[in-house]
Parts: C-alpha cells; sequence; structure tokens
C-alpha cells in the first residue's frame, strides 16, 4: 500500500516578516521581539452520545417468544449461553432484575445475528468486507411497542439464499454428530473401479452419511456406482473427480464432522458482514474456492476458475467497484516480487529479464523498478480489471493457463487470474459501441495499451467461502488455504487461540 507524506508549509518566511518590522529604532536599545501567542486550530467537538435506550418491560408472552429464540440460537451458529438469563422461568413472568437481563441478551443476540460477533477494529486488515454499524436497541424497543417481536427476531439474520442453505446444512451435520460422526478410514493402496479391498465396504458406509444416493452396504469390490459416488464427493471437496481414492481423497473424507460443523459456523458469520442486499449486477469472487462469477439480475451468467493468492500472499476480501478494463495491460512489477523473484533470476542468468520483455526504469535516488511490455507474454495477459483498493490487487487475464486444471487453484501473489478474461471483457462492455467485439478483436493484433472505461461502474465483491451448497442442497467444503476459518473462529470466541478448525 503506497503512502504519501504531505510536508507542512515552512513558517519562517512569515516570522522573518515580522522580525523585520520590529527592528529598533536607531539610537535606542533593541527590545525583546514580542512572543507570538498563536491560537491552536479549532478541532471539531464531537457530539455526545446518544443516551442509552431505555428498553420496556416485556409482557410475559413477549418474554415467553424472546426465551424461545434465544434457546435456539445454535440455529445460527451462535451459542444460547450468551444470551438467556440464568434461572429466567419459562413461564415469562420475571422479576426487574430478570427483566434488564433478558432485555440485555436480546439486544447481544439482534447484534450478533445481523451484525456478527466482531467489532470492525479487530477485523485483520485483510478482512476489508465488514458490516455497517447498527444499535439494535431503537428497533427492538418499537418492535416490542407493536407487540411484532417474533416478526423483528426472524427478519435479523441475512436473507441471502446462502446463508439459508448454511443453516440447513448445520442442523444436517449436527444430526450426523449426533447419530456419531463417520468412522476414519484406513490407510492403504489407492482404491479405484475394480479394486477389491476390504476397506471398500467402509468406504461405502463413509459415503452413505453424506450422499443419499449411496447404498451403505454391498460387497468388497469398487463397482461403478460406487466410483460415482467417490466423483461426486470429490467434487464437493473442489478434488478432482477422478473416483480413486487416494491420499488427497482419503485426507477429506477422513476429516471429522465437527469441523465441518465450524466451517458452517465461521461461513455464516461472514454473510453477516454482507450489506442487507446485494447489486443486482455484480461480479463476485470466492478465493476459497478460487471461482468467478457475473451475476445480472441477480443471476449467475457468467462463470470461470480463477487462481488466486497462495498462503502468505493472500487475497484480500473487499468489496469496490470495477470501472476499467485495460487491453493490453503492462506489468508494473511489485518491488517485493522484483527483489525476491526476478533480480535474482537475472543474476542467476544474465539477458532473462530481456528475454522476458522486462523494462528496466531508472528511479532517480532509489533502485530500479521494473515493467514488463504489454502483449501476449506479459504477466497480466491481455485483459486486466481495474478496480481501487488499498491492496494494488486486480483481476487479470494470464499466459500461464495450465494453472486453472489444477483443482488447488491459491497460486499468486495476491491477484486473481481469469480463466475467460476476454469473456468477461465483453460481457462488462457489451453495449458500448466504442467497444465491441471487432474493436477489442482489432486492438488485440497490436500491444498498443488502452484502457476501456465503463460507462456504468460494476461492483466487485472478493469474498472467501469455504463451505456452502451446491445447486443440489448437498454441502461443499473447501480446504481453509488461508485457515481464515480457524482465525474467526477464535476471534468471536468459538475457539480458543491455537486450537485448529
Amino acid at each position: 500500500m503506497r503512502r504519501c507524506l504531505a510536508l507542512a508549509a515552512a513558517a519562517p518566511m512569515l516570522f522573518g516578516d515580522l522580525a523585520l518590522a520590529q527592528q529598533p529604532q536607531q539610537g535606542r536599545p533593541a527590545a525583546a521581539p514580542p512572543v507570538l501567542a498563536i491560537p491552536p486550530a479549532a478541532q471539531p467537538v464531537p457530539p455526545p452520545p446518544p443516551p442509552p435506550v431505555e428498553i420496556p418491560a416485556l409482557t410475559a408472552a413477549q418474554a415467553q417468544v424472546a426465551l424461545k429464540v434465544l434457546r435456539a440460537a445454535d440455529l445460527h451458529g451462535l451459542q444460547s449461553k450468551a444470551y438467556v438469563p440464568e434461572g429466567v422461568p419459562d413461564t415469562g413472568v420475571l422479576s426487574a432484575a430478570q427483566q434488564s437481563a433478558l432485555a440485555d441478551g436480546l439486544v447481544r443476540y439482534a447484534h450478533d445475528v445481523r451484525y456478527g460477533r466482531m467489532d470492525p477494529e479487530d477485523f485483520p486488515d485483510l478482512w476489508r468486507v465488514r458490516p455497517a454499524a447498527w444499535d439494535p436497541a431503537p428497533e427492538l424497543v418499537q418492535a416490542l411497542a407493536e407487540d411484532r417481536l417474533q416478526a423483528w427476531l426472524d427478519s435479523l439474520s441475512p436473507r441471502y439464499s446462502g446463508y439459508h442453505a448454511l443453516r440447513r446444512g448445520l442442523v444436517r451435520y449436527r444430526e450426523i454428530a449426533a447419530k456419531g460422526g463417520w468412522k476414519t478410514l484406513a490407510d492403504g493402496p489407492k482404491m479405484d473401479l475394480g479394486s477389491t479391498d476390504p476397506r471398500v465396504p467402509a468406504l461405502r458406509a463413509r459415503l452413505a452419511v453424506e450422499d443419499p444416493l449411496v447404498v451403505a452396504t454391498g460387497s468388497a469390490t469398487f463397482d461403478k456406482p460406487l466410483q460415482e459416488a467417490v466423483q461426486r464427493a470429490q467434487r464437493r471437496y473442489g478434488l478432482k473427480p477422478d473416483g480413486v481414492v487416494g491420499n488427497g481423497t482419503l485426507a477429506y473424507l477422513n476429516q471429522p464432522v465437527g469441523q465441518r460443523i465450524l466451517q458452517i459456523v465461521a461461513n455464516m458469520e461472514r454473510w453477516r458482514w454482507l450489506p442487507a442486499t446485494m447489486p443486482a449486477t455484480r461480479v463476485q469472487v470466492n478465493t476459497g474456492a478460487a471461482i468467478v462469477t457475473l451475476f445480472r439480475d441477480d443471476k449467475p451468467v457468467l462463470s470461470m476458475k480463477a487462481v488466486s493468492g497462495k498462503k502468505g500472499d493472500e487475497t484480500p476480501m473487499l468489496v469496490s467497484n470495477i470501472h476499467s478494463v485495460v487491453i493490453n495491460p503492462p506489468w508494473n512489477v511489485p518491488t517485493r516480487i522484483a527483489n525476491e523473484e526476478l533480480w535474482p533470476k537475472e543474476r542467476a542468468n544474465p539477458g532473462y529479464l530481456a528475454r522476458n520483455n522486462y523494462r528496466v526504469i531508472p528511479v532517480e535516488g532509489g533502485q530500479p523498478r521494473l515493467q514488463q511490455a504489454s502483449g501476449d507474454s506479459s504477466a497480466l495477459g491481455r485483459f486486466k480489471f481495474d478496480f481501487d483498493n488499498p491492496f494494488a490487487v486486480y483481476l487479470h487475464d494470464t499466459p500461464s493457463k495450465g494453472g486453472f486444471d489444477l483443482y488447488a487453484r491459491n497460486a499468486s501473489h495476491g491477484c486473481v487470474r481469469l480463466e475467460k478474461p476476454r469473456a468477461l471483457a465483453e460481457a462488462l462492455l457489451e453495449g458500448d459501441a466504442t467497444w465491441t467485439t471487432e474493436a477489442i478483436d482489432k486492438q488485440l493484433e497490436g500491444d498498443k495499451t488502452v484502457r476501456a472505461r465503463l460507462a456504468t461502474q460494476v461492483p466487485v465483491f472478493i469474498l472467501y467461502w469455504t463451505a456452502f451448497a451446491g445447486g443440489d442442497g448437498q454441502m461443499n467444503f473447501r480446504s481453509d488455504p488461508y485457515n481464515w476459518d480457524r482465525e474467526l473462529l477464535q476471534r468471536v470466541g468459538v475457539l480458543a487461540a491455537g486450537t485448529k478448525v
């Protein structure tokens, strides 16, 4: 992130002029110059905080509604003990102290289920998707006065289908846990179609716990239905669906059900950070699964694989607006990448930079910087999608298409590489008479860099989902490549510090 230092205007000229005016008259002793009292700049006085909202006593019926909802907080991945006062009777007939404790619990619950359990100052720098400030107390008072407490409480959670799919998944995986979860599969040689292995019956039973299409019992021969079940599981985990159970697939199958529950809870928390509604037209990036989707009228119209940042170069979560498509972009190499990767290659193999179309640009008083020329060999490929953000990240093309064939696609320095950049460019520029398909083709014939500004900026949401429901309603899980699930759960007090998910 670039920082600029603003230099304050020097004051000596002002004092110099004043000193000249105060010169002593000839023949008289010099008087001490007066001491100037410069009043401090007026500082704006912050408005006083609003007085605390007094919540009226709940009726017995309202108290019963409140207790029922608070005791079911676990349905939202929250902990009911954080909101339900001890010793409160189910009858709803409460003492003054119990009334106050219940009101406090309602305010905390409303805050947590809509806003989340983290305050903005507690967010790490890379987590720039943050909820807008909100005080639930005034709304609670109004809901009590209008006797619509139940309806208000029901309206608090995010209304996104993705959130409610996680709620259903949470119920299901807790039911699985209550029945004992699943057994760990033993290590051994890979299992694939036609294999006869004593572990095959255990594999069937394991898959049947999550997949309703699998028959839990069968022979010890790895048959076609079992292969198809393995492929479905691999797709749910973001693995290559080859139907072969090797070490990688085995590791995913052996993740305990408790870990899956915690992943669901962490992702439900992230949904609370989003605005109440998202723009109907938007570009949505899931760095956890390395997928980019363009939505129009709130429906996905273009989806593609991506390569997002690797561990240590995590792609930040953020919200911005795509304002330009750069065709034939040059790559201005960040200093760290130049120092750690490119200059060492040049020293080890002189001429490397020239052969790969890098220019060395002198910087007065500093280290030269590197720029890679536009064209097919540029690390940014032929398209770059610009949006303002403090991390200098963007979406872009790449000449290295092989990365999209991988199923673990966290490998960049933080920017997001796109599988179908041309398709996204045409979709964003659709309707622009200047940038027709033919005009883009003509521009791509050469290497000249041009910036095509969008007539209407398109919101971009870079998010991090490691648990989500697929089109069939089945839960999908990813590996938490940045360990952000664990960090989030520790920050909201679900896990002790140092505990792994």
